[in-house]
């Protein structure tokens, strides 16, 4: 019977972060995939156990390295680019490691992606990286640039945070957090390969891990081990705070795939529960791959792997890149705007009674009394009215000059004096435009009105009119 093809699977570093994560993975005892490395620092790509080496940056750098120079780095792979891309021919998933903020890997690596995915039948390229240590600061913005540039040329980007190690474990040596940062890289390259090479009593083929993976953008890839009763939500929990992934966060995920392995005592709760809370974390549109994989080694231990892989996550590090007149910025919500109201109609103009008329609540400020000798000027001013013209016309004139002062002024100014002699006025208050207006518009009103006041002289002036009290 013929042997059925299988998919092929290489792994490249390039510079010394990705021959270091290279050669660590090896020593683990990865085995299946080809392992190519390469580097322009002829030393250290000598240390390296994998079984391709490729030299670059022979007549830029002459084999003593890119001095953390990323365009020194992006020249010399250039160089050998033909080289490298051969010895990457032939494979279906193709792991690129590096180490970014500069040099050869970090310089050179979008150019190899770029390169890999020209072709007719591209293979699926994913990328896995570490981000520099926290006193690295200077190295960071070369590295969100080549996080970028990776996030247009790659299938998928799995990044892991070097200043996240710091946290994990201030006292622990600083070799053996240099080890822990190479066994995320290892166990992210290894679990994917698992997925795809172990046949499990739910089958995750490596068609589904490419759906998965197509999504271009950041994706992670995290992992969880728990033993005893709870084990399933330990171990989910474990794998979805995983602190070495970069914003390891399932929401907003395209696409997840979620491989359990245990011994065949598994129950359906445990299942059940792992992947209910899976699809509660990405939401209902996102795809979900669910596998499973006894392993009967496990069951001594009663002990519980999830791995979980998601793509298609939001590339938060675009819009913080591109300058503020280039960024897409959502309009704002604007509140729904009220139809206005028509104009309010004019009131009709009334021919009644002044005294019947609506009045606002006078604004009305105490005065002294007027003596006798101050309201007698009026009597004398221009000369004497008969009483029959005083109720007149000339009675109304008095009245309009009255309300014309107040509308010029919008008060009557200093002590009112007596529409007729005799009178006194204790009483001061606030005549208003609008009040002022109206009493000229309804001109036979006022008319009527003044002429009532001025021929009873028990009424005071200032509306409301008020009895005056007998002596």
């Amino acid at each position: 019977m013929e042997k059925m093809n299988r998919h092929v699977i290489k792994i490249f570093g390039l510079g010394g972060g990705g021959c270091n994560a290279v050669n660590h993975m090896i020593k683990s005892g990865l085995t299946g995939p080809d392992f190519v490395i390469a580097d322009s620092d002829i030393v250290a790509l000598r240390r390296g156990v994998a079984p391709v080496k490729i030299q670059v940056g022979v007549s830029t750098t002459k084999g003593r390295g890119c001095g953390a120079s990323a365009e020194i780095g992006l020249k010399s792979v250039t160089e050998c680019l033909d080289n490298i891309t051969q010895a990457l021919a032939g494979g279906d998933l193709i792991f690129l490691t590096a180490g970014l903020g500069g040099g050869t890997g970090g310089g050179g690596l979008p150019a190899v992606a770029r390169a890999l995915t020209k072709g007719p039948k591209p293979p699926l390229v994913v990328a896995v990286v570490t981000k520099p240590f926290s006193h690295e600061s200077d190295c960071l913005p070369m590295a969100n640039k080549t996080l970028l540039e990776l996030y247009q040329c790659c299938n998928s980007v799995i990044t892991v945070d070097n200043a996240k190690l710091e946290s994990l474990d201030p006292d622990a040596a600083f070799l053996k957090n240099l080890k822990r940062g190479n066994d995320v890289l290892y166990r992210a390259v290894s679990s994917i390969i698992s997925i795809v090479d172990t046949p499990g009593e739910i089958n995750v083929d490596f068609a589904d891990v490419k759906s998965v993976l197509t999504h271009k953008g950041p994706a992670i890839i995290s992992f969880g081990e728990a033993k005893g009763a709870k084990r399933a939500s330990e171990a989910l929990n474990e794998a979805i705070a995983s602190p070495l992934v970069a914003d390891a966060s399932l929401a907003g995920a395209k696409a997840v795939i979620c491989d359990i392995a245990a011994d065949s005592r598994v129950l359906v709760r445990e299942v059940m529960d792992v992947n209910q809370k899976i699809r509660k974390a990405i939401g209902p549109k996102a795809r979900l791959f669910f596998g499973l994989v006894i392993d009967e080694s496990l069951r001594d231990s009663s002990t519980m792997r999830v791995t979980i892989l998601a793509s298609g996550l939001a590339n938060s590090l675009a819009l913080e890149s591109q300058p503020d007149a280039e960024k897409k910025i959502a309009p704002p919500k604007l509140a729904p705007q009220l139809k206005s109201a028509p104009p309010k109609a004019e009131p009709p103009r009334l021919n009644m009674d002044v005294d019947s008329l609506p009045r606002p609540k006078p604004d009305i400020k105490v005065a002294r009394p007027m003596s006798a000798s101050e309201s007698r000027p009026m009597a004398a001013e221009g000369p004497a009215e008969s009483p029959a013209a005083e109720s007149g016309a000339g009675a109304m004139m008095a009245g309009v000059g009255v309300a014309g002062a107040g509308a010029a002024s919008g008060r009557l100014g200093g002590p009112k004096r007596a529409i007729r002699p005799g009178l006194e006025y204790p009483e001061a208050r606030t005549v208003s435009t609008r009040e002022s207006g109206r009493a000229v518009r309804s001109g036979q009103a006022l008319n009527q009105g003044v002429s009532a006041v001025n021929n009873n002289p028990n009424y005071y002036e200032s509306p409301p009119y008020i009895r005056k009290p007998a002596d």
